[in-house]
């Protein structure tokens, strides 16, 4: 009887493949047909380094693809002495909004559109630091008299605004040494700094804004948020604290207003998709100070910290590469893209944590921009993930149940509707008489369209997932 039953799910599962090159395409990369519409979106994008007139013309894709939030470049007056990227993260005046990447009156064109589509803008804001003094154009912004500001042509600033420059990092001096011993640092305990820090936050929201980056959040002290982001109400924020575990960042989680990109879970990926790295250590890393708290993270792969690490190009350095660069291999200097989708799968299909997409500067060369927004793998589980947001189909909320716990598959239900699988081994994985709790009925893989059928009793009785792949199930239909 098992052996017919086998049987009968493999045709089918040909079938749909061959019905699937018959179909129309969907509308949707990486979205079958017959995958229902989500309800709603909850997913940022960065668009690194992209031009505000550039990220407008997108912004209709990216809300059929599911994204709900675009993150952007700090938009400021910065040191355009410096052409490259990292010359956004060294701020001249923060009562402009001019440079490479556009206007004032582009920044807000680009708000509207995506107020028009739905969507959110969150501006990265650098208030940690202005330039590097190694690189500032002549004349200079900045002279200095040993290791002290003796003058500057800030508009907003005087000497006394700016801390005596140190490079040596402790927990007692990480808000008041300079980073990397060259980027002038901010007093951001001085009222005046705050002040030009909250009027900066407001001119942002003047102009469409929905919510901030804080750089360098951990270099800034943890009361600095909740008075600054009173110039804004009603915004969402999100800091960068690259630190290794959650028991790390201390103070600073528990400030109500501002989540935190999840480093600690992000280094958790790395070890378990990593060549004997085990997969079950991803099933509650949070319980083993791996993870932030889910309501306070946002959950990445990649971002420009890493990715330009990476590319040597001015962002995680050494040892940080090999601690969150999932996929990469430190030694060979190589990148296993399939690591990376497989990675962003399991945060797809997590209830805890907000989605965070990394997408490159759209002005590399042709093949060097391989993060991209429309990625098939990629937007089947941005899919995957907004149908099963609570509230989607009238459902509070949709809990994970793991089912599948090997060192190379994992997959676990989400509430009793929808069911994800991940497979990092080179081989085949069969699932064989599963019991669940899911409903029976016709399920669909969401990027192929294979068909999984759960039984009156909640069994899968087979089916066989390729390797190196993540497969996205949601219920389509009854028995």
């Amino acid at each position: 009887m098992r052996q017919m039953t086998i049987s009968t799910d493999l045709r089918a599962a040909v079938a749909a493949v061959l019905l699937a090159t018959t179909l129309p395409a969907s509308a949707v990369p990486g979205v079958s047909d017959g995958i229902p519409a989500p309800d709603a979106r909850n997913v940022i994008v960065q668009l690194f380094n992209w031009r505000f007139a550039d990220i407008e013309a997108v912004i209709p894709t990216l809300a059929d693809l599911g994204y709900s939030h675009i993150h952007v470049s700090p938009p400021q007056k910065s040191n355009e002495h410096v052409w490259q990227w990292w010359g956004r993260y060294q701020p001249v005046d923060f009562s402009v909004i001019a440079g490479p990447l556009g206007s004032a009156a582009e920044f807000q064109s680009m708000n509207a559109a995506a107020d028009a589509n739905d969507m959110d803008i969150l501006v990265d804001t650098v208030l940690n630091h202005t330039v590097d003094i190694t690189e500032q154009p002549d004349p200079p912004f900045v002279v200095m008299a040993g290791d002290s500001v003796a003058s500057e042509t800030f508009p907003q600033f005087e000497p006394q605004h700016f801390h005596t420059r140190c490079g040596a990092f402790s927990p007692s001096t990480e808000q008041t040494c300079w980073l990397s011993n060259n980027l002038l640092d901010l007093k951001t305990t001085d009222p005046h700094v705050r002040q030009v820090a909250k009027d900066y936050l407001a001119k942002l929201v003047g102009l469409g804004a929905d919510g901030f980056r804080f750089d360098a959040a951990v270099h800034i002290e943890p009361g600095f948020y909740t008075e600054v982001l009173s110039a804004a109400p009603g915004t969402y924020a999100f800091g960068e604290i690259i630190k290794p575990h959650p028991s790390h960042f201390q103070d600073w989680i528990d400030i109500p207003e501002v989540d935190f990109y999840d480093f600690p879970l992000t280094r958790t990926m790395r070890q378990a998709f990593a060549f004997g790295g085990d997969l079950r250590t991803l099933k509650n890393p949070a319980a083993a100070d791996a993870a932030l708290p889910g309501p306070e993270a946002v959950t990445f792969v990649r971002n420009h910290d890493v990715d330009r690490g990476q590319a040597d190009d001015r962002g995680l350095e050494g040892g940080g590469r090999d601690i969150y660069g999932v996929g990469w291999n430190e030694a060979s200097d190589r990148l296993n893209r399939t690591d990376v989708r497989l990675a962003y799968a399991y945060l797809f299909g997590r209830e805890d944590g907000l989605p965070y997409v990394f997408v490159d500067m759209n002005t590399l060369p042709p093949g060097e921009q391989d993060d991209r927004f429309d990625d098939p793998m990629l937007v089947a589980g941005i899919r995957f993930h907004n149908l099963s947001l609570g509230g989607q189909g009238g459902v509070a909320r949709r809990p994970e149940v793991w089912r599948i716990e090997t060192p190379n598959t994992i997959g676990w239900q989400r509430g009793n509707d929808r069911f994800i699988v991940i497979n990092k081994a080179a081989e085949h994985y069969d699932i064989v008489e599963l019991p669940t709790s899911l409903q029976p009925g016709t399920y669909q893989e969401i990027r192929t369209g294979w068909p999984l059928h759960v039984q009156p009793d909640g069994r899968i009785l087979h089916w066989r997932v390729p390797g190196r792949s993540a497969m996205f199930f949601v219920r389509v239909g009854a028995l």
